[in-house]
């Protein structure tokens, strides 16, 4: 036992040295400059929400994951794995494809959609995704027009990009996501590309199994909007005052500011702690360090109970703890609670997964979130 206890120790190490020299090799291959610190520049105590490009990033991914409270690095080992934590594509052992829908408030959807293929018996798992937000038709509002001005705008931002995993061991596998982000807001663009990195150590502790992760993600280039409603016209009188130029209007260009992506970092463990014959129960927990908000801490289970030798059904309940409101009175108090489930069923070489999850969000409701995945 000690000797078991003391290869666990050591493997936990090495795995924070991994995370510590991808994290390193993304940033110079960028060219970033700034902290690898997913805290730095935040004002300790204080929310940083909307203070971060492409916020859609964070926007929670998979029912099964929902449904757990975000407590998932650890534990993802489906095609899910590329938004949670890469290195859980290792654990796949055979082709995967994803689709899930989440229903936001104010009728904006966010589809996320996803492909992982096993090589070389499964040492290797590549994989690619795409991510769309679409918020549809907005009326424009504005101090003087609070109820809107007759006008309408359309957003939307997308990511897409490849991933893959390594099995370096039957113990250990680690993975790497290359994306690209674009927005697009009443004809304004930004664009980046971000890095996410995650590893993942299973073993067997005092009988149990249990996994370790770290992961990091939303690592990558700064973003500021460009586009011709830049545009401006300036008078030459505007730029010299008080004096007769006595040119023409010239044309020129407003500067916006640029933004850090929500960059976070995940430190996770789940633990297998019940799996008697058709029964399997899972508990989670996930720590996070996020450049947009306060540390959050995700806590989270998964009953799966087997039906018959080709159906399973699943049940999951979670909380995630966040620090960025605050006076929440009443129900608005179960901001974080998420609660869901999924039914798997087995036809020949075919495996059909469907999922859903509800997640409280406080004051502005809450979201359902609904999935379908293959497996061949």
């Amino acid at each position: 036992m000690k000797r078991k206890i003391n290869r666990l120790k050591t493997l936990f190490s090495l795995l924070a040295a991994a995370a510590a020299f991808g994290a390193a090799s993304a940033l110079a291959a960028t060219g970033y400059t700034g902290s690898t610190n997913p805290g730095a520049g935040r004002v300790q105590g204080l929310s940083g929400v909307g203070t971060r490009a492409a916020e859609f990033l964070t926007i929670p991914v998979g029912p099964r994951a929902v449904g757990m409270g975000g407590a998932y690095a650890a534990t993802a080992d489906e095609i899910s794995a590329i938004y949670w934590n890469p290195a859980g594509l290792g654990f796949i052992e055979s082709r995967e494809v994803f689709l899930t829908v989440i229903e936001r408030p104010l009728d904006i959807r966010y589809t996320y959609g996803a492909i992982a293929v096993p090589l070389w018996q499964g040492k290797l798992v590549l994989g690619a995704f795409l991510s769309v937000l679409n918020s549809g038709d907005q009326e424009i509002t504005t101090e003087f027009q609070p109820e809107g001005t007759g006008a309408f705008y359309s957003a939307y931002s997308l990511s897409g990009g490849g991933a893959l995993a390594y099995n370096f061991s039957d113990r250990f596998c680690a993975g790497l996501v290359v994306k690209e982000v674009h927005e697009d807001i009443f004809g304004l663009t930004q664009n980046a590309v971000a890095f996410d990195m995650g590893t993942n150590y299973h073993e067997e502790l005092l009988g149990v199994p249990v996994r370790l992760a770290f992961t990091l993600t939303n690592l990558g280039t700064n973003m500021a909007f460009g586009g011709d409603r830049l545009k401006v016209s300036v008078d030459p009188e505007d730029i010299y005052p008080g004096e007769d130029v006595g040119r023409l209007p010239r044309s020129a260009l407003r500067q916006t500011s640029s933004f850090e992506l929500p960059t976070s970092f995940h430190l996770a463990a789940s633990a297998d702690i019940l799996n008697l014959g058709g029964q399997h129960l899972i508990a989670a927990v996930d720590f996070a360090e996020n450049s947009n908000q306060p540390i959050s801490i995700g806590l989270g289970a998964e009953l799966t109970r087997k039906i018959n030798a080709k159906s399973s059904a699943s049940l999951r309940a979670g909380w995630r703890f966040q620090q960025d409101e605050v006076g929440l009175t009443g129900a608005e108090r179960l901001r974080g609670l998420s609660a869901g489930g999924g039914y798997a069923y087995r036809l020949y070489n075919l495996t059909i997964r469907a999922d859903y999850a509800y997640r409280d969000l406080g004051i502005i409701g809450g979201n359902h979130t609904y999935s379908l995945s293959f497996g061949f």
